[in-house]
């Protein structure tokens, strides 16, 4: 199934498979050359190679533009085309530019495009931006205030430990701005509420119970870690109250901050101390559980290609997103519908790197059996990543998220939630109302009662 973003439901593709996204996989069925590389290739990070895919995808966009609304990145294109009568090699080096920098890895674009793997012309936007951007970052470097913000467990440690400090430093206008020109973080950006102790901290000395409908591992995510560990309370309360044996692990940021910035490199080196921690423990038999959209797409998607081995692969086989964890649950008759508390009127935000899954609208439809009555915001936030954070960009993504806050303003819900941390911000700043993750719902739905 693929994403209809006009019509906010899922509508058959015919005979492409879901979650086909290394290109080599095409080449049995459709006997095509491959355009877009793994990351294992010389040829990924190879400027004239790099220069005539972007022609070679810019040019079947130009003839399709079927995901004009997706996001500002095609309007880019399909503006700059126009100006070049439709020649896409005519584009200059500052047009292409734009177009890459404006893409924001949403992933929308690859399950609306017809054309993505295994159909011959073998098209992955999203991979390709993403190409072009670890390119750029080869030629000419990362800036420090970029650096500095993918590097999501040294800026949670230091908050963490100075977390008193840092929330009311965060509240100072004159910080704000200080920290916009050092980060380029943009000053209205809703910086998150630091722990005084990260979550792996809090359960050092947590033990699962028996498990007797299976055992997981909680990856929490460097959100949850350092910021929101309410959630991953949550998460091992409802797992626990399920039967299943639940143990948090974090090893280390995902790694998505760094490759989606072009850190090629730092991307390798979280990816690999996650999987040296997690692929023994899948080993044993335990699910790898992931209460963050993005962080479970990346472990799923990117890890294959990032690592190229058989523990990478074998991490990404065995990741679920938490909502598709427990709707698994469902499915085999193991989930406890003995809740106790309503939920009332629920608002629900589909975060985009869910929709790229394509595992189904999971966490609404666990709202809905706890009793929710549940309206969908089936409507990107424009943050994914840092890119929605950035000074430079922050305009343009408050007009993408527009559809989304006016969304949750009219509905005038109960309860907003959502499964991604930055949509749930930007959710907050637009609406004053705190969106909250479906799992802690679901633990007062179930009556288990607040985190410690």
């Amino acid at each position: 199934m693929v994403r209809n973003p006009g019509q906010g439901r899922e509508v058959p593709r015919g005979s492409l498979p879901e979650g086909t996204r290394h290109a080599r996989d095409a080449l049995a069925t459709s006997g095509a050359r491959v355009k877009n590389p793994p990351l294992s290739e010389p040829e990924f990070l190879d400027r004239s190679a790099l220069d005539q895919e972007l022609v070679r995808v810019f040019e079947k966009c130009q003839d399709c533009r079927l995901c004009l609304p997706l996001c500002p990145s095609f309007p880019s294109l399909f503006e700059a085309l126009d100006r070049h009568e439709q020649e896409a090699d005519q584009l200059t080096a500052q047009e292409r530019r734009e177009v890459i920098d404006l893409c924001y890895q949403c992933k929308l674009c690859y399950n609306n495009c017809p054309y993505h793997p295994p159909h011959d012309w073998l098209i992955d936007f999203p991979k390709l931006m993403s190409r072009a951007k670890l390119v750029q970052a080869q030629e000419e470097g990362i800036p420090l205030a970029e650096r500095m913000g993918q590097r999501q467990d040294l800026l949670g440690q230091i908050s963490c430990l100075t977390a008193g400090l840092t929330n009311a430093a965060f509240k100072s206008g004159p910080v704000r701005v200080l920290m916009e020109k050092v980060t380029g973080i943009d000053r209205r950006w809703p910086m998150p509420h630091y722990e005084p102790r990260p979550f792996s901290r809090q359960v050092r000395n947590h033990r699962p119970g028996p498990g007797p409908n299976g055992r997981a591992v909680l990856f929490p995510t460097c959100f949850v870690e350092y910021s929101e560990a309410e959630v991953g309370h949550a998460a091992l309360e409802v797992l626990e109250h399920n039967g299943i044996a639940a143990e948090p692990s974090y090893p280390a940021c995902c790694g998505a901050p760094f490759l989606h910035g072009g850190d090629l490199a730092a991307a390798r080196k979280n990816a690999e101390r996650v999987v040296t921690a997690l692929a023994p423990k899948v080993r044993e038999g335990q699910a790898l559980i992931v209460p963050g959209p993005t962080c479970s797409y990346q472990m799923k998607h990117e890890y294959p290609e990032l690592l190229a081995t058989p523990d990478a692969r074998l991490v990404a086989e065995n990741t679920y997103d938490l909502g598709e964890y427990l709707w698994k649950l469902k499915q085999e008759g193991k989930l406890r519908t003995d809740f106790r508390q309503p939920l009332g009127r629920v608002a629900y935000h589909l975060p985009c790197h869910l929709k790229a899954q394509n595992v189904g609208f999971r966490s609404r439809q666990l709202l809905k059996l706890a009793g929710a009555e549940v309206e969908l915001l089936d409507h990107c936030s424009g943050v994914d990543g840092t890119w929605g954070m950035q000074a430079r960009w922050y305009d343009q993504s408050l007009k993408v998220a527009s559809k989304l806050l006016q969304g949750a303003q009219r509905l005038e819900p109960d309860r907003i939630a959502s499964d991604c941390p930055l949509a749930a911000l930007r959710i907050q700043e637009g609406t004053g109302q705190r969106a909250r993750h479906p799992i802690v719902l679901l633990r007062d739905a179930y009556g288990l009662g607040p985190a410690p």
